[in-house]
């Protein structure tokens, strides 16, 4: 399952084994960075990163080495900022909501022009508004509340945790499903996936909708798998992650569920793919960014600069985004004429200018949903996973969905919310 090769072909592509991290938060104190300077003499410009690292849940390690290698690409062949080394101060939060606040202080406090690649499931509800308050932005990361998709502070280059599902569903209505069924967790957040998916289905044209719920720490998945199958969908979204994911693979075959099966990235590891074995084979998940191998300038800079500076890294879609948030970073700080202050940071993100993208799909204003302002790339990349790769899937002819699809070259880009324009 190797993520490395450049064997591949545009439109063949087998894209990178992606996990698209939840991340949750909380704070320890900020930690010295190992970025390298490059040689620059410059005061350093701080950026600071607010990760859940230590929780058994959640581990944003892989983005804190992405911060730092990048940030010493920058420095060493970009030449920094006017001559300026770029530093970056990530903070283990630990997934704790006060230490969240914690560390967004520490990291003020440290003179931070600005955060960069937050992922936490507590900064929203817990460090928001104090950013706000502080006048400081967040560039990139991962949206996961509403607060995070209508903070005027806040500049993810993806769609984060909003994007998945939906974009699962306008997939399989564009490719011609009318029936669908949904399994998620017997939890408030699980419930409240299924009512929305039942929400948009119907919106998209649907005709029958069949949603049930299954306990993730169950041993056996092969009763939820079987009521599905009854139901003869024409396709399935299983909330799952990746605990439970390979069981629940496992129990759709063995329930002879032969609908297409969509998922988000967060299951798609190699972890999973082991456990899972060839049940894995046939299922869609949705993604934020293009495969490493692709055939582009990007992709290429992306897979030799990690490849340089973290070898033993796995390159995945956290590892995508958030160096596409870091290059966003450097877009943004590059472009301010004068000092660089939190206040002239915030400024330069707020004139809403399109940003081209780096591996992700470009961002811009007009293409934000009205329910999610701050979405400026609603987009997500649908790939079907196949012994050991995954493929982009085209989507040929939308019809009526088309205003959800934007096509680039080889590559179907879906939106989960219909974008403005």
């Amino acid at each position: 399952m190797s993520f490395r090769s450049r064997s591949l072909r545009r439109g063949v592509a087998a894209v990178a084994i992606a996990t698209l991290a939840l991340a949750g938060c909380a704070a320890e104190e900020s930690k010295d960075s190992t970025t390298s300077t490059g040689g620059l003499k410059g005061d350093p410009i701080k950026l600071g990163s607010v990760l859940t690292i230590t929780n058994p849940a959640w581990s944003n390690g892989s983005v804190k080495t992405v911060n730092e290698v990048w940030a010493s690409y920058i420095n060493k062949e970009l030449g920094g900022i006017n001559g300026r080394p770029v530093v970056v101060e990530s903070c283990d939060d630990h997934g704790d909501p006060a230490k969240t606040s914690q560390c967004l202080n520490n990291l003020m406090d440290s003179g931070v022009v600005g955060l960069v690649n937050v992922s936490s499931l507590a900064f929203g509800a817990n460090a928001l508004p104090a950013l706000e308050k502080a006048g400081m932005a967040n560039i990139g990361g991962w949206p996961v509340t509403s607060d995070e998709y209508h903070s005027a502070n806040n500049f993810p280059t993806t769609p984060g945790a909003a994007g998945s599902y939906p974009a699962l569903a306008v997939h399989f209505a564009a490719t011609g499903a009318k029936k669908l069924a949904v399994a998620y967790t017997n939890t408030p957040s699980g419930q409240a996936v299924g009512d929305e998916l039942k929400k948009q289905w119907e919106s998209l044209g649907g005709t029958g909708y069949f949603m049930t719920e299954f306990d993730a720490a169950g041993a056996d998945f092969t009763p939820t798998l079987s009521k599905i199958a009854a139901q003869k969908p024409d396709a399935v979204i299983l909330a799952v992650g990746e605990g439970p994911a390979p069981r629940m693979f496992k129990s759709a075959k063995v329930a002879g569920l032969n609908a297409p099966i969509g998922v988000s990235a967060t299951p798609a590891t190699k972890k999973v793919f082991d456990a899972a074995g060839d049940a894995a084979n046939g299922i869609y998940f949705g993604f934020a960014s293009v495969p490493s191998d692709y055939d582009s300038e990007d992709a290429k800079t992306y897979h030799d600069v990690l490849e340089k500076g973290a070898p033993d890294l796995e390159l995945t879609n956290q590892t995508a985004v958030a160096v596409s948030s870091m290059q966003y970073a450097y877009d943004i700080l590059s472009s301010i004429n004068g000092d660089i202050t939190k206040e002239s940071v915030l400024k330069k993100l707020q004139e809403n200018k399109p940003w081209k993208g780096f591996l992700t799909h470009p961002t811009d204003p007009e293409h934000a949903p009205e329910s999610m302002p701050q979405i400026s790339n609603p987009y997500t990349l649908i790939a079907q996973y196949e012994d050991g790769k995954f493929t982009p899937a085209p989507i040929k002819n939308p019809g009526d969905l088309a205003k959800y699809i934007d096509t680039e070259g080889d590559l179907s880009w879906v939106a989960g919310t219909p974008p403005k324009n």
